[in-house]
């Protein structure tokens, strides 16, 4: 953890910042073993300092996890912004950066009227580059945590059945992943089917019963020690009533593949958007989603595979591919697996087949 806050306490003085505000929950863990649930603290960082600001609640849970931070909890009528702004006030600190995407105007205001003599500026992403290049120690949770998905992924096809609910299906998936070691949804399972629901890229589970020539799309991955997995299959009812369905699975399936088979370090982010894409849109379709991104404490992280990305894969990235076709009426399918970027290409951290599961 020291070596990570390090490397931030170096960026905060080559750009000229005398301080940095650090309050995302998985930022905060990232940086200091805490944890805790995420808004309950606000990290003050400088050069040589580094204070983790909280309530009465979590001052001991943080000084037994953090190492190298002052703790302190605000006082009765206060905030955490408000005592960072009050911490900031006390250090004097002249120019301070901060994520503005990562806090409420209320929570900036309040903090900005404790540190007048403070300007306060769009500090770059320092965490997001940090954390997009995983250690050995995050790839091996992080490969504990795809292993459970998938292990509690082929006990679920054991249960699917006509008849079965989307909600159903979704609360057997959490069972699985609970029984198996997980701590339970990584983020809310997606589970989508028929022509209608399944058409929906990010649909909400419902009382929707499966019935017999259904294609089931399902978005699932639990999370271990803080870490995600991501994974989608679409898995069919018996034979899929519409032969189109059959066409789209095939075609979701290729262009999966074609981005796999490209995966290398220094590859760009727009060139592998291009050419999942270009597998799709041959057979008239379009995929109505960003077809891939990173994860590790948080389910979506940078980078994410997109046209206007020209970033390039580096070694120790976690990545997902994740092609879909959704056409009302029809139906809907997607196919999203892991992977590691290594020195030499990449590894492919999801083993579950990627042939369409028929379930009898």
């Amino acid at each position: 953890m020291n070596k990570r806050l390090e490397a931030i306490q170096k960026r905060i003085k080559e750009d000229g910042l005398d301080g940095l505000l650090v309050g995302k929950g998985t930022d905060i863990r990232y940086l200091t073993g805490f944890t805790g649930e995420a808004g309950v603290a606000v990290l003050v960082l400088t050069e040589h300092e580094s204070y983790f600001i909280t309530d009465g609640r979590f001052t001991n849970q943080a000084e037994m996890e953090t190492e190298g931070f002052e703790v302190s909890a605000y006082g009765r009528g206060s905030g955490y912004y408000q005592a960072a702004g009050e911490r900031i006030a006390k250090l004097g600190l002249k120019k301070c950066g901060l994520r503005m995407d990562e806090i409420f105007y209320s929570d900036y205001m309040a903090m900005a009227a404790k540190c007048p003599g403070t300007e306060f500026v769009s500090a770059k992403p320092y965490l997001a580059e940090l954390r997009r290049v995983k250690t050995s120690e995050e790839l091996q949770i992080i490969r504990r945590a795809c292993n459970i998905s998938e292990r509690s992924f082929y006990a679920l096809l054991d249960h699917i059945k006509p008849g079965m609910t989307e909600i159903d299906v979704a609360n057997e998936l959490e069972y699985q992943f609970r029984s198996k070691g997980g701590s339970g949804f990584c983020f809310e399972t997606i589970v989508a089917s028929g022509p209608e629901n399944g058409a929906n890229c990010h649909a909400t589970p419902s009382l929707r019963r499966l019935r017999e020539g259904d294609l089931v799309t399902i978005d699932f991955g639990t999370g271990y020690q803080g870490y995600c997995s991501d994974i989608t299959r679409t898995v069919a009812i018996g034979e899929p009533k519409n032969p189109e369905l059959l066409h789209i699975y095939n075609t979701v399936k290729l262009a999966k593949r074609a981005g796999e088979a490209i995966l290398r370090p220094g590859l760009p982010m727009n060139e592998l958007h291009r050419a999942i894409n270009e597998v799709v849109e041959a057979e008239g379709y379009q995929i109505p989603h960003g077809p891939g991104h990173s994860f590790g404490l948080d389910i979506h992280e940078d980078p994410f595979i997109a046209a206007s990305n020209s970033y390039c894969l580096e070694p120790g990235v976690v990545h997902t591919l994740e092609p879909g076709i959704y056409v009302p009426g029809v139906g809907g399918v997607r196919i999203e697996d892991d992977y590691l970027i290594t020195e030499t290409g990449a590894e492919r951290l999801t083993n579950i087949t990627d042939e369409l599961i028929v379930l009898y």
